[in-house]
């Protein structure tokens, strides 16, 4: 069966939340009071994303880029992982809530060894950033997340033996859906009944994939 890796982007392939760091340096500070529902689910997060977004002007568009590119770090291991998928004929795929004009340029250097992204677009026609949100859910999450990650799972990786990399709440449904899960951050204590492997880098999770689902397949286990 083909192997497919999906993975969440902010706090997972990046060291922290991209978003989050963007709000703390570009935005006004109601962003904060934007999260605070956001997280508490007064309102849905792709409507959060897009509240938040709405503070900050257009015309910083370049640095924010410049920013992101000098202050987000990708997480360690990440292009060795990337090398060892493709060297196992597993795809790459990101599946992210967050928005496509920073994960573009931290991925620029790997796009190569990425089979697909799914992400949020960013609108710069108006005064201040909009959002467009075309994965949208379909039903089967509680909450609008805006990149429906259950949704794009069983329609286009149904077949697949699925593993999973996430880093938070957002992560939950999803995890629901996939074969195997690798957690860091805050979904580890959301994931209670569930076996999942807990990772800071990517160097553990080649470790963990090439001894249990590698290795023990060329000996027969």
């Amino acid at each position: 069966m083909q192997k497919v890796f999906l993975s969440d982007f902010d706090g997972t392939i990046t060291e922290r939340d991209v978003i989050h760091s963007i709000m703390e340096n570009f935005a006004p500070p109601i962003w904060k009071n934007i999260l605070n529902e956001l997280m508490t689910g007064k309102i849905d997060i792709d409507i959060g994303i897009k509240k938040m977004f709405n503070l900050i002007p257009s015309d910083k568009k370049e640095e924010i880029i410049n920013w992101v590119l000098e202050n987000i770090k990708i997480r360690e291991g990440f292009e060795d992982f990337l090398d060892f998928l493709n060297e196992n004929n597993i795809l790459f795929v990101i599946l992210s809530g967050g928005i496509d004009f920073y994960i573009n340029p931290l991925i620029e250097p790997y796009k190569d060894k990425i089979y697909k992204i799914y992400s949020n677009k960013a609108i710069f026609k108006k005064d201040y950033i909009d959002v467009e949100f075309i994965y949208k859910c379909d039903g089967v999450c509680k909450r609008s997340c805006g990149v429906c990650k259950p949704y794009i799972i069983k329609k286009d990786f149904k077949n697949y033996f699925k593993f999973y990399a996430g880093d938070g709440i957002t992560d939950l449904t999803a995890s629901e859906y996939v074969d195997f899960i690798f957690a860091t951050g805050s979904l580890q204590k959301y994931l209670k009944n569930k076996d999942f492997f807990s990772f800071d880098n990517f160097y553990q999770i080649r470790e963990f994939i090439n001894e249990k689902f590698i290795l023990e397949k060329v000996k027969g286990i």
